[in-house]
């Protein structure tokens, strides 16, 4: 019962950590007046034009090369069912008693001879199992990085209807050499595969268990150990590769190797399929980790077309053109830029440099479909800086947490 205590007590503190760092506003943007400050244009050089010409990336994911043991398995299933006759000799009498599986015996004991037959079917059905591992990575890929937004996302599938259109087939896994081809004839910029080079199925004793969450938080992890418990048992490892290609030059400009983990329990056997399913899952909860790079390589970007500000000038709200449509969430950073036109004193050549305000946006309660408010924070002079029509930019998204690895 104390261990209960405990687990219930350890369980009870991880919603807190989880909470730490959770920025979301509960705002009313209609609550201010839009004041002659927040009707004020940005004046935008000539040579920072460019910059408001946010074409979309078009990215494509592909199926994922596996270079695991886990692949086309034959699975064999016996199932047997046993009949037993007995014949017993009393004083010249028979008896005969029929008995079904696991049955020992019928009626009392007897003297005299006994005679015992076993008759038993047996049925074997054997089928193919094709997991599939390189197809469920990238539909998992497709579905992460559909959710952070930025870009227009193409699946395999679409891209071979884009080639049958043209006459041609795409067959086998994408290089960067044919990354490069298929690109150019689909119309994609990036290029999004990679290989699933390691599945580990091992057993995790509790010691270990604790020794992780030690490891990863520390003094919570002390605190966080009792819980450990509920990791203790067979797991599931997987290491994926994720590789970004520019479709124009054939760089892989992005090549990042990622793991993911899955409890299995401590069942002493597991069929193939519920292993395939784990290992599917630990996929899933791997992928997350790219989450900071692919935001970072694929940044949101819109503008601000409205600006609310308190008569004190303490706070203002910031309403952009990004929205839930875009992948923004609550709680989501935006950067804010200014724009100046440099000159070159050697070559004379103007070009634009681009100026991160020391301030921040912050992603309200207020989302909609292409459009959501922000509450600016920093320095009051600063955040009085901040003028209509300013690119806004997303900051680099964080991966998966580690407290969800562990739990």
């Amino acid at each position: 019962m104390r261990s209960k205590k405990i687990l219930v007590a350890t369980l009870g503190v991880m919603p807190v950590i989880l909470a730490c760092g959770a920025k979301t506003s509960q705002i009313d943007p209609t609550a201010y007046p839009i004041t002659p400050l927040d009707q004020v244009k940005v004046e935008i050089p000539d040579a920072c034009r460019l910059a408001y010409e946010n074409a979309v990336p078009k990215v494509a994911v592909v199926d994922f090369a596996n270079n695991s043991t886990f692949d086309l398995a034959n699975a064999i299933q016996t199932a047997s069912a046993g009949t037993e006759s007995r014949k017993y000799v009393r004083g010249g009498a028979w008896g005969v008693g029929v008995v079904g599986p696991g049955v020992i015996g019928v009626g009392g004991v007897s003297a005299g001879a006994s005679k015992r037959d076993w008759r038993t079917q047996s049925e074997t059905i054997s089928r193919q199992i094709n997991a599939k591992i390189g197809e469920s990575v990238a539909e998992a890929v497709v579905s992460e990085v559909a959710s952070i937004g930025g870009m227009k996302v193409y699946t395999r599938r679409d891209l071979q209807k884009v080639l049958e259109e043209q006459k041609l087939q795409m067959s086998g896994l994408i290089d960067p050499n044919t990354a490069v081809q298929i690109g150019q004839l689909a119309g994609v910029k990036y290029i999004i595969t990679g290989a699933v080079n390691n599945v580990n199925l091992k057993w995790v004793s509790l010691e270990e268990a604790k020794g992780a969450a030690k490891g990863l938080f520390g003094t919570w992890g002390s605190v966080l150990a009792a819980g450990a418990a509920t990791q203790e048992g067979w797991n599931v490892i997987v290491d994926v590769v994720i590789k970004v290609i520019d479709t124009e030059t054939g760089e892989v400009v992005l090549s990042k190797t990622v793991s993911g983990r899955e409890v299995m329990g401590k069942t002493p056997q597991f069929s193939y399929d519920s292993i395939i399913g784990g290992i599917k899952k630990a996929v899933a909860e791997a992928v997350e980790d790219i989450r900071p790079e692919i935001s970072k390589l694929f940044p949101l970007r819109g503008y601000i077309i409205q600006l609310r500000t308190a008569p004190d000038k303490s706070k203002r709200y910031a309403l952009i053109n990004v929205g839930a449509q875009q992948g923004v969430k609550s709680g989501q950073e935006f950067y804010v830029i200014d724009f100046q036109a440099v000159q070159d004193p050697i070559s004379g050549r103007t070009t634009c440099d681009q100026v991160k305000l020391p301030v921040s946006l912050v992603v309200s309660n207020q989302i909609q479909t292409d459009k959501a408010w922000a509450v600016l924070e920093g320095d009051k002079a600063q955040i009085m800086r901040v003028k209509l029509g300013q690119i806004v930019e997303r900051k680099p998204l964080e991966g998966g947490s580690g407290l969800k690895k562990l739990f």
